[in-house]
């Protein structure tokens, strides 16, 4: 049994694939986490926030959907925001990228946590992530489990089966001179 459980976690680590660099919006750090929901319990002694539907949390450019959310509110002040999906549903992530130009960063899977204190997001069930350059898909990756670390710019996936990644190719358009 310990060899088992020794094999999946080896496999699991070995599952781990490091993707392209994502670069967040910087200036989102600083905001402050809005949340909207339609009902909504509040236990202030305990810092716990209970949202069902239409759930929706905002810090800066980050957005995340889905359908019950628990935040709970550190000593520090920091929140710990986990998103649910509806049955049948996904919860989803977006972000902008802070290159200055029309670029993001989306997510989806079953439910999502939300760290404002490490600023990371884990998405677990049928997560997918990608990174969009306007509307037009560049880079995608799918698992399991992904880890998207908004300070060090980088996400993770795992998956037991197999993770799928499709990343288009960085080509610099050149300048031509047409001459009629």
């Amino acid at each position: 049994m310990k060899f088992l459980f020794a094999l999946k976690a080896l496999f699991m680590m070995v599952a781990i694939t490091s993707i392209t660099h994502v670069h967040a919006e910087k200036a989102d750090k600083d905001k402050p986490i809005a949340l909207s929901s339609d009902k909504a319990q509040f236990d202030d002694v305990n810092q716990i926030y209970h949202l069902e539907n239409n759930v929706l949390l905002i810090k800066g450019t980050l957005i995340i959907r889905g359908e019950k959310a628990h935040v709970k509110i550190d000593p520090e002040g920091y929140q710990l925001a986990t998103i649910f999906a509806k049955q049948g549903g996904i919860a989803t992530l977006r972000q902008r990228r802070d290159t200055g130009l029309d670029e993001y960063i989306e997510g989806q899977a079953d439910w999502i946590q939300y760290d404002a204190k490490s600023e990371t997001a884990v998405l677990v069930g049928k997560a997918k992530m990608s990174q969009l350059s306007g509307t037009k898909v560049s880079d995608q990756v799918n698992g399991d489990r992904i880890h998207y670390d908004g300070q060090t710019e980088k996400y993770n996936a795992l998956s037991e089966k197999l993770v799928k990644s499709t990343l288009s190719p960085r080509r610099k358009e050149s300048s031509r001179n047409i001459s009629q």
